[in-house]
């Protein structure tokens, strides 16, 4: 080890990346009242662990060569308890974030948004994984296997973060939003299935999911509703997500084309970007999912017709 006085540093570091993964996951959800109180215990640990990383290098390489696991079992415990704490806690706040994403908006820029969620919950796992593997070595003497395994896990972490931030961008009003679950009904007094008609009605005749920049505020606007009532409508009324739902009328709109042959004069992008998708990766996925099949596959099909 040519740097002894950077051992033990990732011990107090750990106590540090667990809240900074939640507290970001929450500055995604609009929620960052108070993230400094989450630092008061990792500072805590850093004071504990100062006489560790003070110490002369020749005991700092003496304890990092020694066999099994320098830390007492109460720390790697406290490991555990808290790792299992944050990630939690971080798992039900990714959960909201997914949700939000979901019932905002539906023009494709929300693609890189939900990567982002995924990197951060899969930088959760890998977070919670660490003091379990700690703890595996306890009753496993063979500890080079885990420890190479830890090194990878721990350095993934930064990379699912750097990546997700890059990704990030902020929704207008996106704080208005509330999932599902947290909604209160604002057409309990109306009739749900005339309210369903109305709007289905005006998304048939209107086709505001040609436009590539619609949300759930801009169609509410044009449907003379508040947002509120248009996303209970669509979650509760249709069972969807307004992603899923304005995507696929999207979706049919571009196999309507397809079927009457518009796809022998114009390019099939062309068609799915005139039909409200702004990035084919996105017809693609949500082609596949309502009909099984690709849509060369069912190019395919339609030409053996």
């Amino acid at each position: 080890m040519d740097y002894p006085q950077l051992l033990f540093i990732t011990s107090p570091l750990f106590f540090f990346i667990l809240p900074l993964v939640y507290v970001f996951q929450n500055r995604l959800n609009v929620k960052s009242k108070y993230w400094f109180m989450h630092f008061v215990f990792p500072i805590l640990m850093l004071i504990l662990f100062i006489p560790t990383i003070l110490m002369n290098d020749n005991d700092k390489l003496s304890m990092y060569h020694a066999d099994g696991i320098n830390d007492p079992i109460w720390l790697v415990l406290l490991y555990l308890l808290f790792s299992i704490y944050y990630s939690i806690k971080t798992f039900i706040a990714n959960k909201e974030h997914k949700a939000l994403l979901l019932n905002t908006s539906a023009n494709n820029d929300i693609e890189l948004q939900l990567f982002s969620n995924k990197l951060i919950f899969l930088a959760s796992v890998c977070i919670i994984i660490i003091p379990i593997s700690l703890l595996i070595q306890y009753l496993d003497f063979n500890t080079k296997v885990v420890d190479k395994f830890l090194f990878i896990i721990f350095s993934l972490i930064p990379h699912f973060i750097v990546i997700s931030i890059s990704n990030i961008k902020t929704f207008e009003n996106s704080n208005e939003i509330r999932i599902e679950e947290r909604q209160t009904s604002v057409v309990e007094h109306e009739n749900l299935d005339t309210i369903k008609s109305e709007l289905t009605g005006f998304m048939m005749k209107c086709k505001p999911y040609l436009r590539q920049d619609l949300n759930l505020q801009t169609l509410a606007n044009l449907v003379s509703w508040n947002r509120s009532k248009l996303s209970m409508v669509i979650n509760k009324g249709f069972g969807k997500n307004f992603y899923d739902y304005v995507n696929e009328y999207r979706l049919e709109a571009v196999v309507e084309k397809l079927n009457s042959g518009k796809h022998k004069d114009y390019s099939l992008d062309y068609i799915v970007s005139e039909c409200g998708f702004k990035s084919y990766v996105s017809f693609y996925r949500i082609f596949k999912r309502v009909k099984k099949k690709s849509p060369k596959d069912y190019l395919r099909h339609l030409k053996s017709q």
